[in-house]
């Protein structure tokens, strides 16, 4: 794990280093939407049925919901502050046609969920530490910071379906923990957009 720590300290250091002053603020927001993933640590906890049986699944199910909230926020209000950017002049944006291979991923996870293959998880997470590290590095210039904010929301599904998959809740619990995730992602697009 020190390793791991390390490593991360130093890949952190240098996707940051280089990003242009003029885009410290949308750095912040799609950070604070990457440090969203505290979501699957609410996940991991989380218990009960339907609805919490006790206080710390409460607290777990609170943790998600408000998770949530900073996912969908942040890449909100970054894509929000990038557009302040965009000129007339610019070239048209395919940003969108990221969520092929988003969708991908995805359907592989489900995939290899549904025949047990549980190995796979560990690639799942790779993916998406390795994709939320391309969103922050993607942020350096204006050039590459659309496409570090969509590197970011795949990184982010990435590491949340993978989580689910790997969790394998019950029914009533895979239901609770779906209703925050999209309660806290809608309300965090409504406050975004504000």
């Amino acid at each position: 794990m020190t390793s791991i720590f390390s490593l991360s300290v130093i890949t952190g250091y240098f996707s940051v280093w280089g990003v242009s002053p003029a885009l410290h603020t949308p750095l912040m927001s799609i950070t604070n939407a990457i440090s969203g993933i505290t979501a699957v640590g609410g996940l991991l906890i989380l218990g009960g049925g339907y609805f919490p049986h006790s206080f710390p699944q409460a607290l777990a199910s609170t943790a998600v919901l408000l998770s949530s909230v900073n996912i969908a926020g942040g890449f909100v209000v970054t894509q929000r502050m990038l557009d302040m950017f965009k000129r007339k002049t610019d070239p048209e944006e395919h940003n969108y046609l990221y969520a092929i291979p988003g969708s991908l991923v995805a359907a592989s996870l489900f995939a290899a969920y549904s025949t047990g293959t549980i190995s796979v998880y560990q690639m799942g997470y790779l993916a998406a530490s390795l994709c939320c590290i391309g969103g922050i590095s993607g942020l350096a210039s204006q050039a590459t910071a659309r496409i570090g904010n969509a590197l970011g929301i795949i990184g982010i599904s990435t590491g949340v379906i993978t989580a689910l998959c790997s969790l394998n809740f019950a029914a009533p619990l895979l239901t609770q923990a779906l209703c925050l995730l999209g309660a806290g992602g809608a309300a965090g697009l409504i406050l975004g957009k504000r």
